[in-house]
Parts: structure tokens; C-alpha cells; sequence
């Protein structure tokens, strides 16, 4: 068949345009070709490789199919990265209700489709240089922009002539590198994840890696099932594990550090969405990845998802924004997705951030008039209803294994004691003093120009203390029975007015609605570095924007501003060094090395003694490395990890008695110790170099008992099988 002319002109043009080498597409190719390069020389080099296949690549595409106007490129990063999170999530959710399993042959063919269909379309998205763009040409003023009226340079009056404009993506990306390299080093030595929490995600992660499905199920190593725990983080750390190559403990620590990093990015992302600036985004990573001691602090808890769940926050609050503007069905769809998402990563974090989705939509809808509420008033409805229908099975396990149980228990959803104290020295911890107060300061710049970036995270503060204090919304009927009574008196509303007097009826003092225990405030408090580092990134937008026009030495101020950045990123990461916590390391190298020796030397039916302590009400935790013989070898742990409380009521007590005997153990008491060996059919004794309350004396010269290993303060003892 022979081509007409315009045909022909138009395959000539597109195939110009395929092979056109501009900038953008040649540091494509750069990056791909170092990251191939790195692949081929270990697990950890391939994870360079893997990380944002997984954490960029789904989300990247999904967002360039949607029919929408297209975001600044630090907004649609982090979009990108709540998006993709999400997609894997729902990937498995869909899979394992289906009965299949994510095996490695079709792993392997959605990672190489994944790969060819992003190098695609990025290489066709790099195909047009860039051309000159004025300062602010990314998002034009707009009236319902949340910065209000003045977010404009000329609405203000402020000098159109940014110094340092150039520079300011290079200072970010020196922050980011300074970031990284920080998280990293603070890792340094770490041999296994810390503390509790790192204990059972490890065994979920396992579980997903080895069935390739979401980690409901957690036997054969416990006897739980319908596991009602938020998976999201567990399928893709499984993920990257399956496709990189790397061990448990190295995926759990490498990876989750660059996640912690990343969030310090999305939080950039998202100061740079609301507050319309360059300038906010280099203040807001400087304030969350350097200055705040959360979520560096993270890895001492290893809070690993309720980090990934604070990753997808920031993307959720873009795509909302932009849906509420109106820009077609395509941010809706996204809106949807995150929140499915969400809600399969952190469900904790989800209420997060439906309190900054309500803070958002006032702020946009205090200037709209009547109609364009009521148009949006649908959608909302639609995208609600639809992330509930695509998360259809993990709700339905949540209901039937959390919340009707928890009703239908004496306290319901209630909590009590003091696990709702707040602790002063989780809130003023370390530079905490100077993120708050450069969090006030963007506040009260903001609401001086009456910014709506301002007003909605103010809002969302508000939101996070009264979801940590329900008992807060109690002093505010009173003034909002005033406002409801005139309010219905002057428009001749009965019901509205008697609802008004009847709220300003109430007495505060004689109320006290309990707190949920699903919100404390040490949690909250350890996600304020959010919305701080929010008002932070305002507060350095509004200042630099306020500096003089430098139309004469436009190049020294820049550099001037930018090496006062660095500065400060130095200054704080040299105070950051030192953030992991010690006293939360159980598990040391030797733990590590003995655990190997274990998984080469022991049969797969072992059956360990291991040292515990008292931790909760209702669970009690390990002491030392042996804690980890059940993630990491799949051996059986008199202590496993806390989800075992998930499993039939008397199996949990079973477990807590047997630790108890091993928790309270003193001298004396050794017959105890001997008689629980026999009834629990121990072969195996581990004793950390953390130490415990046992120790190998108690066991030298008993008959039968026999150090099998014994290197580096760790001690396994083999004890004599009953005849």
C-alpha cells in the first residue's frame, strides 16, 4: 500500500518526533541507563531500579490518562506516589477475593508490561523542549484558588522578578539528596527492624511475599485468620522484596527509610499545590525532612504503615482540591482510588485525612455560590460510594472482625485510662520548638493576606485535636447554638432555631464524650509535622516573596538564598543524626547471625523458648533478638508477635500465660520454668545478646541440656526431647 502524501507527512513528523534527543528524553535515558547499571550489581542496586517502577510507574500512568488539566511537576510527583501505593493495594485486594495469587510468572509480566508501557509514555511525554514560561505560569490566578486573592506576585504588589527562581528545583533536590542521605545514615548498624511493630509486619510481609496474596491469613506460623490489620504498606514491601531480591530485614529498612525521606517530598508536594510556590515546597522539605524529629523518629517505633499511609495522604488532598475546582470526571477518579487506597494502607490515617478533605471543601465553598454546591454535591456522593464498592471485601472483614465486636464489647469503640494522655515530650521533642513555631508563623502570614492554604490547614489542626478530644466539640455548641438561633430567627427557620437554643442549652462542664481508641493524641501529635511543615513552607513562600525585586543582582541573591537553604539543611541534619532510639533495638547483628544459623541448623518443627516482657493489657512482646526467629526463619516462639491476639480468645490466653511464666521469672522459680519446657514441647532455647529475665546459668548442668551455639552474647541451648 503506498502512502498518500499527507499520511506520509504525518509519519515522517511522528517518527522525527519519536527520535528527537531533547534534554528531557536524554536524562531519561541516563537514568535508565544507571539504574540498569546498579541492577546488575546487587539486590540493593536493583532496588534502585524497582523502587519507583513500583512507587512512580502505576501512578504516573493512571494520572496521564486522566482527561484533566495537568499539575506542576512536584504536585504530580506526589500524586504519583499515593496513586501507585494505592494500585498495588487494590491489585491484591482484587486478586486474592478472586482466589488467585500474584505468582511469579504474572509478577513478572506486570513489571516488564509496567516498565515498557512507562518508558512509552515518558519518552513521548520528554519529546518537547521546554520554552520560556513566565515565573508563576503553572497555575495562573485563579478565584477560587485556595490561596486566596493575593497568591498572585501581582496581586500583592510584589515584584514579578523572582531571584533564584532557577535555582529553587536544585535546592530541593539538594535538600531531598541530604534528606536520603540522612535516613539512611541514621539506619547505619541497624541489624533488624526495632521495637514491636517491626516484628509482626515482618511476619505479614513474609506471608504476602510467600502467597502472593494479601496477608489476611497468617498460618501456617500463626493460627489467625481474617486478619483485620491494614495491609497496604505489608503487599508492597512483598513487592519490592519479590522483584529486587533483597532479604525481609533489608527491605524492611532500606526501603522504609526512602519512604521516610519521600514523605518529606509529598509534604513538599502538597505546600506546593496550596500555596502556589516553589519557595513553599523548598520550605516545607526543609521543615519535614530535617527540622521535625517526626517521621525521621519513625523507624525507632517502626511505624513503617502508618509512614506509607502519611505518603498517600498529601495525593488524596491534590486530587480532592482539583476535583472540587471541577476539572472533569478524570480527578474524581483519583479522588476514588486514593481513598480505597487509603483505607487498605492506614485506615487510622484515612480519618487524617478526611478531616483535611472536609477543611479543604469549607474553604472552597465559603466563596461559591449555591449552585456550584449542589453540582458538587453528586460527585462526592458517587466517589464515596465507589471507594467502598471497590474495597467491598476488606470493609466487610473490617466490620464483621473490628467493628461489631468492638460495639458489641462493654466499652465499644470507647478507650480509657491514660492511653489518651498527651506527652509533653513527644510534642516539644528535640527541634520541635522551631517547627511549631515556623508553623505559627506561616499561619499568621497566611491569614494576613487572608490565604485559603492558611485557613485549611489551620482548619485540619483543629479537626486532628478534636478527633484525638471529642470532648472539644462540646465547648463549641454553645457558641454554635448562638449562631444556628439568629441564624434561624432571622430567616424564619423554626427547626433551625430550636436545634440553636437547644445547643446553647448544653452545659459543657456536665459532658464528657469519651475518646476513640483508635485516635490518641501521641498519635496525633506524631503527624503534626504534616500540616507544620505545611505553615513552614507558607511561611518561607510569603517571605521570600517579600523581599526585594534584586533587578540588579538577580544571580547573587539567588545563589545568597539558596546557599542559606543548604545551611539550614545542614544544621538540621547534623541534629537529626542520632534519632534512632536505642532502648527500642532488641535485635543486634549477633541476633541476626544466630538467627541464620538457626534457619541452617535447626529442623523446621523447632520449637523455641525465647525472653519476653509485660507490654499491654492484653499482649505481651519479646526481649530480645529471639523474637525474631518466627519472620525470619518460620520457626515457633513461646512469645510470636503481638497479632497472635487476633486468634481464638483461649489461644491468646494460652500464649500470655506461657509468657507471663517466662516475664516474671526470678530465682527460685526455675521448676516453673523446667515444667512449662515440657508442656510446651520446647526443643530449643534462644537467649539474645539484648538479655532477658532467662539466662544460660539456669540451664547449665541440668541434665540433657546442651549449648548447640554460643557466639557473640547470643546462646541457643538444645533441650532433651521427653522419652
Amino acid at each position: 500500500m503506498v502512502l498518500g502524501g499527507r499520511a506520509k507527512s504525518r509519519v515522517q513528523y511522528a517518527t522525527m518526533y519519536l527520535t528527537t534527543l531533547t534534554p528531557g528524553r536524554r536524562a531519561l535515558l541516563a537514568g535508565v541507563f544507571c539504574a540498569s547499571a546498579m541492577a546488575m550489581v546487587d539486590p540493593v542496586g536493583r532496588l534502585c531500579l524497582t523502587m519507583p517502577l513500583l512507587l512512580i510507574a502505576p501512578g504516573y500512568l493512571v494520572e496521564r490518562a486522566a482527561p484533566t488539566a495537568k499539575l506542576p511537576g512536584l504536585p504530580r510527583l506526589t500524586l504519583w506516589m499515593g496513586l501507585s501505593l494505592s494500585l498495588i493495594a487494590l491489585l491484591y485486594l482484587w486478586l486474592s477475593a478472586a482466589g488467585l495469587a500474584l505468582g511469579a510468572p504474572l509478577l513478572w509480566s506486570l513489571a516488564a508490561a509496567l516498565t515498557l508501557a512507562s518508558l512509552a509514555a515518558a519518552w513521548w511525554d520528554l519529546g518537547s523542549a521546554p520554552g520560556p514560561r513566565p515565573p508563576d505560569a503553572d497555575l495562573p490566578p485563579r478565584r477560587d484558588d485556595p490561596c486566596g486573592p493575593t497568591h498572585s506576585p501581582a496581586a500583592s504588589g510584589v515584584s514579578q522578578i523572582y531571584p533564584g527562581r532557577i535555582l529553587q528545583p536544585y535546592v530541593f533536590m539538594a535538600i531531598f539528596a541530604i534528606t536520603l542521605w540522612l535516613r539512611l545514615s541514621q539506619v547505619d548498624g541497624l541489624a533488624l527492624p526495632a521495637w514491636v511493630d517491626s516484628v509482626h509486619h515482618a511476619l505479614m510481609v513474609r506471608v504476602a511475599a510467600e502467597t502472593g496474596m494479601v496477608p489476611t491469613s497468617l498460618r501456617p506460623y500463626l493460627p489467625v485468620d481474617d486478619l483485620p490489620y491494614h495491609w497496604g504498606y505489608h503487599v508492597f514491601t512483598a513487592t519490592l522484596m519479590r522483584l529486587s531480591g533483597l532479604d525481609l530485614p533489608a527491605a524492611m529498612i532500606i526501603a522504609g527509610q526512602i519512604l521516610n525521606a519521600l514523605c518529606g517530598v509529598a509534604v513538599a508536594g502538597l505546600a506546593r499545590y496550596l500555596w502556589r510556590r516553589p519557595a513553599a515546597a523548598v520550605g516545607a522539605a526543609i521543615a519535614a525532612g530535617l527540622i521535625s524529629i517526626m517521621p525521621a523518629y519513625y523507624v525507632s517505633w517502626g511505624r513503617y504503615t502508618q509512614l506509607s499511609g502519611l505518603l498517600v495522604l498529601p495525593g488524596l488532598a491534590i486530587a480532592w482540591g482539583e476535583a472540587l475546582r471541577g476539572s472533569g470526571r478524570g480527578r474524581w477518579a483519583l479522588v476514588l482510588l486514593l481513598l480505597a487506597g487509603l483505607s487498605l494502607v492506614h485506615v487510622r490515617v484515612l480519618i487524617f485525612a478526611l478531616a483535611l478533605l472536609v477543611a479543604q471543601a469549607v474553604v472552597w465553598g465559603a466563596g461559591q455560590p449555591r449552585e456550584v454546591l449542589r453540582a458538587r454535591r453528586r460527585p462526592i456522593l458517587a466517589t464515596g460510594a465507589g471507594a467502598a464498592a471497590i474495597t467491598a471485601p476488606w470493609l466487610g472483614l473490617l466490620a464483621r472482625r473490628a467493628l461489631l465486636p468492638a460495639l458489641s464489647s462493654a466499652g465499644g469503640l470507647a478507650g480509657g485510662g491514660s492511653y489518651n494522655a498527651l506527652s509533653d515530650s513527644l510534642l516539644w521533642s528535640t527541634q520541635n520548638e522551631l517547627l511549631i513555631s515556623a508553623g505559627l508563623l506561616g499561619a499568621w502570614l497566611g491569614l494576613r493576606r487572608r490565604a485559603g492554604a492558611a485557613a485549611a490547614v489551620l482548619i485540619w489542626v483543629a479537626l486532628l485535636a478534636i478527633e484525638g478530644n471529642p470532648w472539644l466539640i462540646v465547648y463549641l455548641t454553645p457558641g454554635s447554638g448562638v449562631l444556628l438561633l439568629l441564624w434561624g430567627l432571622r430567616r424564619r427557620r423554626l427547626l433551625a432555631a430550636l436545634a440553636g437554643a437547644c445547643l446553647l442549652l448544653i452545659n459543657p462542664f456536665s459532658v464528657d464524650p469519651p475518646y476513640l481508641w483508635l485516635i490518641t493524641n501521641d498519635v496525633v501529635v506524631i503527624s503534626l509535622f504534616m500540616p507544620l511543615g505545611v505553615l513552614a513552607g507558607g511561611a518561607v513562600a510569603l517571605l521570600y516573596d517579600s523581599l526585594p525585586p534584586a533587578r540588579r543582582w538577580p544571580r547573587a541573591a539567588g545563589i545568597c538564598t539558596a546557599a542559606l537553604a543548604l545551611a539550614v539543611s545542614g544544621y538540621a541534619a547534623y541534629a537529626q543524626r542520632d534519632v534512632l532510639n536505642q532502648g527500642t533495638v532488641l535485635a543486634t547483628a549477633a541476633d541476626r547471625a544466630a538467627i541464620s544459623w538457626a534457619v541452617a541448623n535447626t529442623p523446621p518443627d523447632a520449637r523455641f523458648l525465647v525472653n519476653s516482657a509485660n507490654w499491654l493489657p492484653t499482649a505481651r512482646r519479646g526481649a530480645d533478638g529471639g523474637w525474631w526467629l518466627l519472620p525470619l526463619a518460620g520457626r515457633w516462639v513461646s512469645t510470636p508477635p503481638v497479632l497472635f491476639t487476633y486468634g481464638d480468645p483461649e489461644y491468646v490466653r494460652h500464649i500470655n500465660a506461657v509468657s507471663d511464666i517466662v516475664a516474671s521469672y526470678t530465682p527460685g522459680q526455675e521448676q516453673a520454668i523446667f515444667d512449662m519446657i515440657t508442656s510446651e514441647r520446647i526443643t530449643h532455647i534462644y537467649l539474645g545478646a539484648k538479655g532477658g529475665t532467662l539466662n544460660p546459668e539456669i540451664f547449665v548442668g541440668q541434665p540433657g541440656f546442651r549449648t548447640v551455639y554460643q557466639q557473640d552474647g547470643v546462646t541457643i541451648i538444645a533441650v532433651p526431647r521427653a522419652p
